[in-house]
């Protein structure tokens, strides 16, 4: 059975879909989309997984000079469930941050909302290990 939903979203994420959709030979919009959200449901329950989640952030300093500061600050304050923090200058003022966390629990997901509202955050991505 398939349910039909309706969903709201930006012109230009239509313009990319549509793209993917002519890049990747897929038969319509919708499949494309079916494929995205099967790979979004499928990275939180690995098979023989380590526990662990990557919690991988992309900041600006152009868009907000302190972003990394705040970053770190919101990652350290889950230190009890920490178990590494990685931070690399990429580009100009484009850093990206990793950090490592077990994966019980809820403080992974309230991490990542805090981040995910900061200035200067450009994306916040979790990965399942």
């Amino acid at each position: 059975m398939v349910t039909v939903i309706s969903v709201s979203i930006p012109e230009e994420y239509v313009k990319r879909i549509d793209e993917i959709v002519d890049q990747e030979g897929f038969a319509s919009r919708s499949e494309a989309v079916r494929h995205a959200l099967e790979l979004l449901l499928a990275r939180e329950e690995p098979e023989g997984g380590l526990g662990l989640k990557l919690i991988v952030v992309v900041s600006d300093h152009d868009e907000s000079p302190y972003v990394d500061r705040n970053i770190i600050g919101i990652i350290h304050g889950y230190a009890e469930d920490l178990k590494g923090l990685y931070h690399q200058i990429v580009d100009g003022g484009k850093c990206v941050t990793v950090a490592i966390t077990g994966d019980h629990g809820e403080e992974w997901k309230m991490m990542a909302k805090k981040l995910r509202k900061l200035r200067g955050v450009k994306a916040v991505r979790i990965i399942s290990l």
